[in-house]
């Protein structure tokens, strides 16, 4: 395992050098090591991580003379996996890929692989990685805020209790259950929706709000009338303002009504007095409008138990909270949205409102009365169109499906119609609502009508196309239903801007990765459950919410989010210019007004300002670093480091490509590919970085200086940046060295890829074929069909295709010609 005298040395780094049990054989060890030893100590290898190598490193660790280590052999991600068992006790280990990042991808041509492993080694040694050491948040406070009392809110913050937690419940309304506790039956359980899990507390498997003790919990505080005004601090340790209004009805309320039986005044709730119940959550019976009620006193005087109290006043409250939850929901979609379809007029209703009409149409029904005899639903009114509300709100076709069969259900001789362009019923057993609904007798026609119409005596016509009959129909409804969509509820602007966070196209509260991270937000220590972040249905929902309620327990338990140092900004350069600001993708830069004793450029006066950037908040991804335009912001992955590797990396070499890459996706296909010996040219040199977004103009111009035939940026796959915005700003950066190389004569080829893990098997193609062009060698013959024979394609495949056409079929890029269908 050892050459002797050579590891003797503790002034110098060390080096392990692993032969890897003979597999890189075009690598010659003899001259690497001789190599490596003029600068750094050397202990060589065969198999580092069989259970001599790792007894070894074990050794080297625990001896700790403060030497730096560095393991010469297969990639991060292979050793990471051999030996996380002694990185879980600490060991500090830097990683020179040798072996998938050079001996396995190159030829035999052992002099070349060889000098390159060397180069590798030496950059590793001189400008190593940043380690991720540092610790954020590791203090966080036991107290979680939920901003909204529907039910997923609800049920967020219940469960939170009974993991211990202290939870503040803030709703706007002086009731809980949001919308689900006035629409009647939900999808698809067919039941009412104001339920929650019961504890081991009851017996069941749900309870009303009423009946949930849940709701009880000693841990859980609910503040009715609520609203939060401001946020400050950060994750861990938030300092929440809470602003409560009064409800004026105290507990004391036994629900007699004799109160609202001499109320003159009504309530801005349609069909209620100044003083009104709701549906009945258990806790409180009735409130009091504030903003219609005149406070007559007559409710006072005829309250039986003196349960009202205009004494009441607001107050303020501030919480610290470790997290924080937004479940604000949505709301059905304003007038303005389909207003076009007739709404207004009479015999013109939404869904919600019949939702509403269905209890008084049922007890009709018992009576053997029929309110309508020909009722149309219009689907997708105002939604999925341009002109209105671009998205689906995923909700409406289930909701009138279950309107349908129960309206058939009640009214056998009504006659229902739905207009419809699409059925969207992609849900577990949704399916199966539609098929019952056909079997009801429920009428559905292809086809959306542009405008409803109305006749002289009032009654609403509808001229609609019937996609499948290919003829024109008109309808005479009684009554026409409007399945509109949802939209963000009113306060979603106001709670996204207080707590700093960012919204979707829709208006709904952005979640940071929709496949991996769904119920967290650019915000850490902020997260949203529930319809806050799109329309959902009730299952959905509360699935969610407890999905919501584990992710926050486990970030207040957390030992703290390890990575590496934050950026820092550089007073003496930063002008205040805010760019960092707009560009960081997690909100963790601010500008505050310049300390009088802070350094400053010359050009900015006394009450300029100056970027901040909070340690605990900022990811190091070195985006603000690469479009700071005055360079005042430092990267643990320095500029001078960035320039280094790559002269070392290029030194000498004849026309090399240069490949910036993330670690994260990019890397996983690279590191993949390189496992599968997925072979590209020696002269190909990569640069690895924490995010694509490191990446700057400069850096593209330097590899250039350095004689690079081309260069190619590689992240994650599109729109998927670990980082959010980091394949964008690469992006930018290129067209910005793009430009300037075009302006200095000297221009390149430049590409921007996105990979992920399963890019594998073509990311090597990739390579090669982008160094025969940035090289000049071009898409031979020869090597096109050797491409082709490499993924199995039969001999001819590609017969009478030109060369510029074979490549783009193998690359996935269209080159445009005669006969090409795509934009160009």
């Amino acid at each position: 395992m050892t050459s002797p005298g050579t590891e003797t040395l503790p002034d110098r780094p060390l080096v392990l050098l692993c032969e890897c049990a003979g597999t890189m054989a075009n690598i010659d060890f003899d001259r690497l090591e001789g190599q490596v030893s003029a600068s750094a100590g050397v202990i060589r290898g065969r198999h580092w991580c069989s259970r001599e190598g790792r007894a070894q490193l074990l050794e080297l660790m625990e001896a700790g003379d403060g030497r730096q280590l560095m393991f010469a052999g297969c990639s991060q991600d292979f050793a990471a996996r051999r030996f996380h068992k002694l990185f879980a006790r600490g060991l500090a280990l830097g990683v020179a890929d040798i072996r998938e990042g050079c001996s396995w991808v190159h030829s035999d041509d052992r002099d070349v692989v060889t000098d390159k492993a060397q180069r590798i080694v030496a950059a590793s040694l001189a400008y190593p990685d940043p380690p991720a050491d540092t610790v954020s948040h590791a203090t966080r406070e036991n107290t979680v805020v939920v901003i909204g009392g529907g039910v997923a809110g609800t049920q967020a913050a219940a469960e939170l209790a009974q993991m211990g937690h202290h939870v503040e419940l803030v709703e706007r309304r002086p009731f809980l259950g949001g919308r689900a506790a006035r629409i009647g039956t939900v999808f698809p359980t067919n039941d009412c929706g104001q339920c929650l899990p019961t504890t081991d507390a009851q017996a069941g498997t749900r309870k009303c709000f009423h009946r949930n003790v849940a709701l009880d919990h000693p841990g859980l505080t609910i503040s009715r009338r609520a609203t939060v005004e401001s946020v400050s601090g950060h994750p861990g340790d938030f300092q929440v303002s809470i602003r409560r209004l009064p409800n004026l009805v105290t507990d004391a309320c036994v629900n007699c009504g004799a109160c609202e039986a001499v109320c003159p005044v009504d309530s801005s709730e349609p069909g209620m007095k100044a003083i009104f119940s709701e549906f009945y959550d258990g806790r409180v019976v009735r409130t009091i409008d504030l903003d219609t009620c005149t406070f007559c006193g007559k409710c006072v005087t005829a309250c039986p138990v003196d349960a009202i109290d205009f004494s009441q006043s607001p107050e303020r409250t501030t919480v610290h909270a470790g997290a924080i939850l937004a479940a604000t929901g949505c709301r059905p979609a304003p007038e303005k949205y389909f207003a076009y379809l007739g709404y207004g007029h009479d015999g013109v209703i939404t869904q919600v409102e019949l939702a509403e009409m269905m209890d008084d149409w049922a007890a009709q029904a018992a009576l053997g009365r029929m309110p309508v005899e020909e009722l149309v639903m219009v689907q997708c009114a105002g939604s999925r169109d341009r002109r209105h509300l671009p998205h689906c709100s995923r909700l409406c076709c289930m909701i009138a499906l279950k309107h349908a069969i129960r309206l058939r259900t009640l009214f056998p001789e009504m006659r229902v119609v739905i207009c419809y362009l699409e059925m969207r019923t992609a849900g577990v057993g949704y399916e199966n609502w539609f098929l019952a609904a056909r079997q009801a007798g429920v009428e559905f026609l292809r086809g959306t009508p542009p405008e409803v119409q109305f006749d002289a005596d009032g009654r609403p016509v509808i001229e609609v196309e019937d996609v499948t009959a290919a003829r024109k129909r008109v309808l005479r409804p009684d009554l026409v239903v409007l399945s509109t969509g949802m939209v963000p509820a009113p306060d979603a602007e106001d709670v996204a801007q207080t707590l700093g966070i960012t919204r979707d196209p829709d208006g709904f509260i952005e979640i940071l990765d929709r496949k991996n991270r769904a119920t967290e937000t650019r915000g850490e220590g902020i997260f949203v459950c529930g319809s806050a972040s799109g329309p959902k249905a009730l299952i959905e929902v509360n699935t969610e919410a407890s999905a919501v309620a584990s992710e926050i327990h486990n970030f207040l338990t957390s030992a703290g989010r390890r990575g590496t140092a934050a950026s820092q900004v550089d007073a003496a350069r930063c002008v205040g210019c805010d760019t960092c600001v707009t560009v960081c993708p997690f909100a963790a830069i601010t500008l505050v007004e310049r300390p009088a004793d802070a350094a400053r450029p010359a050009e900015v006066k006394d009450d300029g300002k100056l970027a901040v950037i909070d340690p605990e908040t900022c990811r190091a991804c070195g985006i603000c670093v690469a479009n700071c335009p005055e360079m005042a912001i430092a990267h643990n992955l320095s500029d001078d480091a960035l320039f280094g590797r790559l002269a070392l990396m290029t030194q000498g070499v004849e026309k090399p490509v240069v490949g910036f890459y993330c670690k994260e996706c990019a890397g996983a296909a690279i590191g993949l590919s390189g496992q599968r010996r997925d072979h590209y040219p020696e002269s190909v040199r990569l640069v690895e970085l924490p995010c694509l977004g490191r990446v700057s103009a400069l850096h593209i111009v330097e590899a250039a200086r350095l004689g690079a035939a081309g260069v190619f940026l590689a992240g994650c796959a599109s729109g998927r940046c670990q980082y959010r915005t980091g394949d964008t700003s690469a992006a930018e950066q290129m067209a910005i060295a793009e430009e300037l190389l075009a302006a200095s004569g000297t221009p390149l080829p430049l590409e921007l890829w996105h990979l992920c893990a399963v890019d594998r098997h073509s990311v090597g193609r990739q390579i090669r074929m982008f160094h025969a062009r940035a090289t000049g060698g071009g898409m031979g013959s020869e090597m096109l069909t050797r491409e082709m024979q490499l993924i199995g394609a039969p001999a001819g495949a590609l017969a009478g295709a030109s060369c510029a056409a074979a490549a783009a079929a193998l690359s996935g890029r269209c080159e445009g010609g005669d006969g090409c269908g795509h934009d160009r």
